[in-house]
């Protein structure tokens, strides 16, 4: 019986996560030459991003330095949220999709890290 509860909780948690808003953050490096940087990510790149019906919002951000002092981690955070997991994957398996992660090491001389998080909201 306990594993029949265990099996359902876990068919619950897995369609609720799959239910709940997708967001997709990159973190990129401080850049070899900023001002190119910051031209053909603002010019060329997020315009590709922004053609993309399916992200709802998009926030980007500039990390302060630590309160110890020094630079920054990193040069700017890109957030792009989905309605959902499942969309973010049906978006992921577009051309277009493919377009912009092939566009992010043209530009993105510092490095860029991203991973895909669920939100989970605060009830």
């Amino acid at each position: 019986m306990l594993k029949l509860a265990v099996v359902a909780v876990c068919a619950v948690l897995s369609s609720a996560a799959l239910a709940a808003e997708a967001k997709v953050t990159v973190l990129y490096g401080e850049p070899k030459n900023t001002e190119e940087f910051n031209k053909y990510y603002s010019e060329t790149h997020m315009p590709m991003v922004y053609a993309v019906k399916e992200v709802k919002r998009v926030e980007i951000s500039k990390p302060l330095p630590p309160p110890s002092g020094g630079k920054p981690l990193y040069y700017i955070l890109t957030e792009l949220w989905f309605d959902s997991l499942d969309t973010f994957k049906a978006v992921a398996a577009t051309p277009e999709w493919k377009a912009i992660a092939a566009d992010v090491p043209k530009f993105a001389s510092g490095g860029a890290t991203s991973f895909v998080s669920v939100i989970e909201t605060k009830r």
